[in-house]
Order: C-alpha cells, then structure tokens, then sequence
C-alpha cells in the first residue's frame, strides 16, 4: 500500500470520514485555515501600528466604534443576504478583503494612513474576523446534511485551531525579515487561495441542490432573537454572563495591549510580540481541550466549571495590583484565551442542553454578534470614562475587573440555579404531567451522572426526552450509559439510543448491531443497519447483500431502508450496492408474496427507499400510488415523496389537504420541504391554481413553521381573498399571535385591515340599499320580469349573508389586536342576546377599543342590533343610493365568486346592452366560471 493510500486510510478511520466525503472535507478544512491564519497575520500587523501610532489611549474609541460597525454591518449584512445569493456574498467579501489588505498594505507604506486614519483598519480587521468565519460555516452547513455535519465538522474545526497557531507564528517568523506593511501583502496573497476553492465547493456540492435542500441544511432564522431569549430564564442568564464575560475579556485585552506597547516600542517587535502569543494561546487551549475539559467539567460538574475563568482572572487581577508588569498581565491573557475556549465553552453548551435545539439555533448569531457587540462597546465607553475621562494607571483597571467579577459570579450562581430547575423539567414530559404520577425526585448533581442516572432509572418518556437531547450535544461521557439503553424492551428507546451511537466512538458495536438486526420491531434493524453501513470493518456490501435476500422480510425491509438512508445524495455509492437494480427486482418480486399483509410491508419499503435515496428513475412508483386505494400506503407515499424535496411531488402532496384521512401526513410532508414551501403555496393561491378546499387546508401548512415569514404571508392572504379562505388565515393569525408572542403582527396592519372591514360593510350596505331602491321604482314602474325580479332578490339575500360575513370578518381580526377571550363573547352576544345583553357588550367593546376603531367600528355593532335594512340603518352611515351599473362593478371586483355569478345571473336576465363594458372585464376574470358565464352571456345577446 503507498503512503497515500496509507494515509488516507488513517484519516478516514480516525476521523469517521466517508471515501466520498474526503475531498469536499479537506478542502473545506484548508478554506478555514487560511482564513484563521489570514486572520492572525493580520490582526497583530494592524493592532502593533495602531498601537504604535495611537497609543492604547485610542483603544476604548476603538472597541466602541468595532460594536457599532458590528451591528450596524450585521443589519445590512442580513439584508444582502435577502437580496443576493450567498456564493455572491462570500465571494464578494473575500474579494473586497484581499482588496482591503492590498490599500492598507500601498496606505501604509506611503504614509497615507495614519493618525486617525488607523481606525478604518483596526475597526476592519475585527469585522473580517467575524464576517468571514460566519460565512465559512454557513457554507458548510449547506455541503452537509445534519447527520454527516455531526461527523465531520470536528475534523473541519481543526483546520481552524491549525490555523490559529500557524498564523501567529508563522507572523513571527516573517517580521524577522520583513516589514510589517508587506505582512498585508502576503496575507493578501493567502486569502486568494479561498477563492476558487469556495467557488469549487459552491459548483459542485451547493449550487445542485434545490431550495427545499438549501432550507432544510440552513440555521434557522428568527426575526426576534431578543423576544425569545426574554421568554426564556436559563437562556437570558446564560446571555448575561456571555455578556459580562466579553466585557472581562476586552478590559483583559487593553490591558495586555497598554503594557505590551509601553514596554515594545518597535512596531515590528510588537507585531511578533502579538503573534507569538495569540499562537501560544491557540496551543495552551488545544492541550487543555484535549486533555483536561472532559476531566474538569465531569468532576466538577457543570456550575463549578464556570467558575474556573473567572476565578483565574480574579487571581491574576489581583497579583497584577500587587505586581504591576507585563508577565502577570500574559498570565491574564492566558487564563482568559485558554479557558474561555475550552472549559468554559464546554460547560456553557452543556447548560444549554434544556434548551430546545430550534430556539438554541435562531438565538445563537445575536449572541455571538449583538451580545458580543454591546459589551464590547460597554467595555470601551467604561475604559474612555476611566483612562480618557480621569486619566487613572491601566494597573487600577484591575479593580474595575474584580467588581465586575463579582457579579459575573453572582449572575453564575442563579445561572446554576436555574439550570438546575431547567434540567428537572426535562424529567417531566407532556405524558408524565398529563399522566400526574408520584416519581422519585431524580438528583441533579454533575450532568453527565444525572443523565446517566436517567438512562439508568427513569422511565421511557423520560429516557427518550434525554436521548433526544444527547443527540444534539455528541459527548462520549455518555457512550455507555447509552449503550446500556439498548436493553431496554421500547423500541423507541432502541432506535433513538442507536442514532446517539452513529456519532460515538468509545467502542465499536457491530457484533451487537447485527443481533439488533433480528429486532421484531423495523425501525431499530433500519437504525441498527444504518450503524453497520458507517462501522462495518469487513466486507459491506456482501453484508447487506446476505441481509437484504434475507427470508425474514422485516430484517430484508430494514435493510433496505438503511442503505437508502446512508446513501442518500450519493449516486456513487449506489451504483455500487447496486441499490436500482435492488429497487428493481423487489418491484418484480413483491406481489408473488403469498400475504397480502407481506405485500403490503414490501411495497411501504420500495416507497421509503425511493423517498430516502431520491431515486429519479423511480418516481413514476411514488406518483402512482399517491393516489393508491389503500389509504395507509397512500400516507406512505406522501411522506415519502417529501423526503425527497422535489417540486414535482408539492401539487400532488397539495391535492390529498382536501382529504380527511390523508390531511394530517399531507401537512406533515409539506412542512418537510421548509420555509421555501410558503412561497410555493402562496404563489399557488394568488394563481388560482389550488381549489378553495386545498388552499384553506393550506393555510395549516404555512402556520406550522410559527415564523415571521409565516406571519407575514398570511396577512397577504387576508387581502383580497374569499371568505372561508380569509377566516382560516385570520384564526391561524391569532393562533399565532397569542402562542408565540416573539411573533411581529404590527398594530397599524391589523387596525387597517379592521377599517377595510368596516368600510366593506359601509359598501354592501349601500349596494344592499340601492338595489332595494332600483328593484321598488322597476316594481312601481313594471318594467323587471319576474325572472328579473327573483335574480336581484337573491342577490339581495346573498349580499345580506356577506354583512354576516364581514361582522365575522372584523370580529375575528380584532382578535388579533385584543385578547379573544374578551373580542368573542362580545359578537355572540351582540348576535344572540337579548336587547339589554346587546347594548351592555357595545358598551363594553366601546372601553376596549382606541379612538380610531370606535369611530368606524362602533356604528357597525350598532347597526346589527338593527334587524332589516331600515332607513335607521341607511341614517346611521349616510349611506348614497348608487347606479344599478355602480352596483355590479363594485361587486364584479371583490373576490367573491359566488356574489359575481349572482350578478352575472342578475345580468342575464335583464337583457341591458348597457351591462356589455361589464361582461367583457369579466372575460379576463381569475376564475373559469366567471369567464365561461361572462361569454355565454355576450353570446347570448350577440
């Protein structure tokens, strides 16, 4: 075997890579290390000049103008990203930085920035550093799916921690002969490597998925980060001592950097100086996370892990009171740089495991960027109060340090706390408080023995709760706890223990997998399958082969849907288990099974595996029995061709809403597909090209994924659309209103969308009213035929339903504005109360609404105590009596299409030419009929 070979071997047996994976990974592991180590040349190059040049008396400006820029940047930022694709930023970012590098570098070396100037670089180099290492994982994210990112995203991570110690030295090494400006140069010339490899990756692993696969593999966004971390106790805590930490760190850093400038004059020298120790920094925190973070944390436990940063600065702050030089002030430096990414970041993502995976995911970029920001501005306007302000030794910013210390500590110990009752909670699921059951108290001591006591003791609920949990955090501390699971006599608890598993590594469990395989129970052999498709040390493919012409169709059923599921998205590895020609012959095979229940096992199967594997060549399968007769493998189809995220599965999926026993997996399946099946279904409704049924069930769909995109796209659809369509969306609207209240409904568009109402109502009633008064004068002239006559009738008593309607209509959306508990009783008892009842609840709605909406709002309830359209009803609103021509026209424009054949009937049977410019605007109608009635009736009188 050749060294190649050799190696390559290793690398993928040490760092559970796939052979297929090895290229994408490495690559994205070298685009990593030159930015990081892009990032550490530059960073000690530009803080030794600005230092130089400025004094660190410039420092406190800088980190407040650095926080500002961050979040200002971070808001246009955001909207690029709305705007353009995301290899356009990245590559217009990396371009614009390598441009940066070269003015600074050309700048420098002439003279032409310095002074002030110096701030455009110190404030750029932090944005990059951000900037291009957020974009670099969003990126990654989008290369892998969940299960393969929990793979490799530790071996991908090293090429950052590689490259935060080659930086720093390499930039060492190179001010011995070189001048600091042309340090910009070289860093220039390093970051154009990440150029075409981001742009390799983006052709070849990016730019071929759809936007469903895009969505699913992309962080989820949320429009109030701020609303949702408020709402929750632990997570506001952690956000605060996150917050208090950064603003240590940076009076740390100004510190480190007064004393290394007082003491380093030479720029060249400084810049080594910085250099060197940001790599040694890199280097005392790698040892640590590799020798002592698991140690530190599982003795001591999650609370007391907190207090090893702090307590170490605290030391060090007061020795530098005592002893005023530059090592103490390193020793600082170390303490704070090593443990901060080490132990202190281990104990502080183990605190979050009570936090569910979605809220932790839409909360992480504002506490990593605005939280971040903020203190650091925080830190800077304390320093410019301190230094600038009262001109006080950077020595006496120790004291700050030490106070602020000592509600870090405090703000740690009800962190604690409330972790603690955070993690209780866990142990009480939704069965087990609806079931009120006495349980023993499970003790929380250190987390890795409390859940291994659950694992140990707890009940199945509880024992799946925390799988679930353990599943996002990937500790090894838990390999075993987990492997004992796989005795317990739940199914559920079997397979979910074995996808904890997948990711482990403390002992290879093949041999126990394989007796899992005869598991009566499929769900375990697809999962334990699925674990022999990523571990297996012998040969495979003969594995599989045996196991799939197994004679026990459960275990050749699992088989089959394992292997589909490793090789999703992986035609390479499919050709090579042959998995079509699988596909094939169990397609030929199947119905020569002598039970139909058999038959019907193996036919769920070939479906699952089309849906897993995306097999095109099989789609015809899944179409076909989308509309199968048996309603179980219809609902397998479904979900099945959601797994496959093609748009050509989205209308058929869209077409089973309208049926009962289908409704349930058919919203499932398209809330699968993500956030990008909002646009769909909404472009579908303003097309017509959904029923009325379908796209009322709909509306479900899009209230399922409870974001602001959500929102905002069912206020579209309260514009302009028919009624039972527009009261599904005003009910998911309040839904959503008064369940997540991070959601943003603007008070202004809710009080708008009530006044359209209003002058709605306002409209039919005047339509109402000139209608009586044309049918009365033709009555009184005898001029309307009979059929006439019962036409307008019945558009009458149509228009008068619509009243009803919109009363509805308004009622519903100020359940949005005010609590329904209160809005509610209010229209029932307007409604259907007796006289005294009625006036009470006008009287009452007349407290609870504002100015505006009593003007408008007020006179309608009052009109519906008024029973007939009565010249006391007409008064009230001074209505003006329209022309019959004004009438139709009116209601042609609504979005009403049973009130529009009402008027084209109406139409028909008066025979006026003067009605023609009428019918032919409604040739161009949305809807067929109102087209083919508006054409019959121009036919007619032609």
């Amino acid at each position: 075997m050749s060294v190649s070979k050799t190696l390559k071997f290793y690398i993928l047996k040490v760092f559970d890579l796939k052979p297929e994976e090895l290229k994408k990974t490495v690559l994205l592991q070298v685009n990593i290390f030159i930015i990081i180590s892009t990032l550490l040349i530059v960073k000690p190059t530009i803080n030794s000049l600005f230092l130089s040049e400025l004094s660190s008396d410039a420092l406190p400006l800088g980190y407040v103008l650095t926080a500002v820029m961050a979040i200002i940047g971070s808001f246009f930022y955001n909207k690029a990203l709305e705007k353009y694709a995301l290899n356009i930023i990245i590559d217009r970012t990396l371009i614009g930085s390598i441009l940066s590098l070269i003015l600074f570098a050309i700048g420098i070396n002439f003279d032409l920035v310095q002074g002030l100037i110096l701030y455009i670089p110190y404030v750029w180099v932090a944005i990059f550093g951000l900037l291009t290492a957020s974009q670099f994982w969003i990126l990654a994210n989008l290369v892998y799916n969940v299960r393969e990112a929990k793979r490799v995203f530790g071996f991908i991570g090293a090429g950052a921690i590689a490259g935060g110690i080659f930086g720093g030295y390499l930039t060492s090494l190179l001010t011995t002969f070189m001048n600091i400006q042309d340090l910009l140069f070289f860093a220039a010339v390093l970051l154009s490597f990440c150029i075409p490899i981001t742009r390799f990756i983006w052709k070849t692993e990016v730019a071929v998925l759809n936007p469903f696969q895009r969505s699913i593999r992309k962080s989820p966004k949320s429009d109030s980060p701020l609303k949702l971390i408020k709402q929750s106790k632990l997570l506001s805590l952690i956000a605060v001592v996150i917050g208090i930490s950064v603003l240590i760190a940076k009076l740390v850093d100004y510190q480190y950097s007064d004393y290394a400038s007082r003491l380093i004059e030479d720029p060249n020298e400084l810049t080594s100086f910085f250099g060197f120790w940001f790599s040694t920094l890199s280097v005392i925190s790698l040892i640590i996370q590799l020798f002592l973070t698991k140690r530190i944390v599982g003795t001591f436990g999650v609370g007391k892990s907190l207090l090893w940063l702090p307590s170490g600065i605290l030391i060090g702050s007061i020795l530098l009171l005592i002893v005023p030089q530059l090592w103490v002030i390193v020793f600082i430096k170390i303490v704070d740089g090593s443990l901060k990414q080490s132990v202190n970041k281990a104990a502080t993502e183990l605190l979050s495991i009570p936090i569910p995976i979605e809220i932790k995911k839409k909360t992480k970029t504002f506490t990593d960027v605005v939280i971040d920001s903020i203190a650091t501005g925080l830190a800077g306007l304390i320093l410019i109060f301190f230094i600038n302000g009262l001109e006080i030794s950077s020595t006496y910013i120790s004291l700050i340090i030490i106070i602020s210390i000592v509600v870090w500590l405090y703000f740690i110990y009800h962190l604690r706390k409330e972790y603690i009752v955070a993690f209780k909670g866990l142990f009480e699921t939704t069965q087990d408080k609806k079931a009120k059951t006495n349980k023993a108290e499970i003790k929380v001591t250190s987390i890795v023995k409390t859940v291994l006591d659950i694992f140990e003791t707890g009940n199945e609920n509880q024992i799946l709760h925390m799988l679930q949990k353990t599943l996002d955090v990937k500790d090894e501390r838990f390999f075993y706890g987990i492997k004992n699971v796989l005795n317990h006599p739940s199914a559920k608890v079997k397979a979910l223990a074995i996808e904890n598993l997948y990711y482990l590594n403390s002992e290879n469990l093949n041999a126990t997998m394989e007796l899992l395989i005869q598991d009566s129970d499929q769900s375990v052999t697809t999962s334990a399958f699925r674990y022999l498709v990523k571990n297996y040390t012998k040969d495979t493919f003969e594995l599989f082969n045996k196991y799939i012409n197994s004679e026990d169709h459960t275990i050749a059923n699992a088989a089959l849907i394992g292997l589909s599921q490793e090789l999703r998205n992986n035609t390479q590895l499919q050709h090579k288990f042959n998995l079509e020609d699988k596909i094939r012959t169990t397609l030929l095979q199947y119905k020569t099974l002598k039970s139909q229940e058999e038959q019907t096992h193996k036919l769920h199967t070939v479906l699952e595996t089309i849906g897993y594997a995306k097999l095109y060549s099989f789609y015809d399968v899944l179409h076909s029995n989308l509309n199968a007769e048996a309603i179980e493998t219809r609902k397998i189809a479904i979900t099945s061709a959601s797994k496959s995220l093609e748009l050509q599965f989205v209308n058929p999926i869209i077409r089973q809403l309208t049926l009962k026993d289908t409704r349930q997996t058919a919203i499932d399946a398209l809330f699968f597909y993500g956030e990008p099946i909002i646009d769909v279904i909404y472009k579908n409704i303003k097309s017509n090209q959904m029923d009325l049924d379908e796209a009322r069930y709909a509306i479900a769909v899009i209230e399922k994924f409870t974001s602001q995109k959500a929102v905002n796209i069912l206020m579209k659809l309260t514009d302009d659309q028919e009624h039972s369509l527009k009261i599904e969306a005003i009910e998911a609207l309040r839904r959503l209103r008064w369940k997540y209240p991070n959601l943003l409904i603007k008070d202004r568009l809710v009080v708008d969308k009530i006044l359209d109402e209003c002058h709605l109502y306002q409209n039919t009633l005047s339509i109402i009213h000139s209608q009586i008064v044309i049918q009365y004068k033709k009555k009184s002239q005898r001029i309307e035929a009979q059929e006439e006559h019962e036409a307008r009738h019945n558009l009458i008593q149509l228009l008068e339903q619509r009243l009803d309607r919109q009363i509805q209509r308004i009622f519903r959306f100020l359940g949005i504005k005010y609590q329904p508990d209160d809005v509610d009783p209010i229209l029932n008892t307007i409604l259907h109360g007796i006289e005294e009842q009625r006036i009470h609840a006008i009287e009452f709605l007349d407290n609870i609404l504002d100015n505006q909406l009593k003007k408008e709002l007020i006179p309608v309830a009052e009109s519906i105590l008024i029973d007939s359209i009565s010249e006391e009803k007409i008064k009230k609103f001074n209505l003006k009596v329209l022309s019959e021509t004004e009438c139709f026209n009116e209601l042609l424009n609504r979005k009403d299409q049973k009130l529009k054949l009402a008027v084209l009937f109406l139409i028909e049977k008066s025979y006026n030419p003067k009605f023609k410019p009428l019918l032919e605007l409604s040739l161009v109608d949305s809807n067929e009929k109102i087209r083919t009635k508006a054409a019959d009736i121009l036919n007619q009188n032609s």
